[in-house]
């Protein structure tokens, strides 16, 4: 058996944004996210994925 040197998900995936669970909800029914927030969280899914950035034809 080889030693532990397998990854775990804290070596692979860096957190990029904290989060806040709000555990009032029901989880199939989340609380509407308003305009803002949603322009939020698309533009740091575009920051994060490079999606801003312009295709040179590759």
């Amino acid at each position: 058996m080889a030693g532990n040197n397998d990854p775990d998900i804290s070596d692979v995936i860096v957190p990029t944004e904290e989060v806040h669970p709000d555990r009032r909800e029901h989880a199939k029914e989340p609380r509407p996210i308003d305009d803002d927030e949603m322009a939020r969280r698309a533009q740091h899914e575009r920051d994060v994925t490079g999606a801003d950035k312009p295709d040179n034809g590759v």
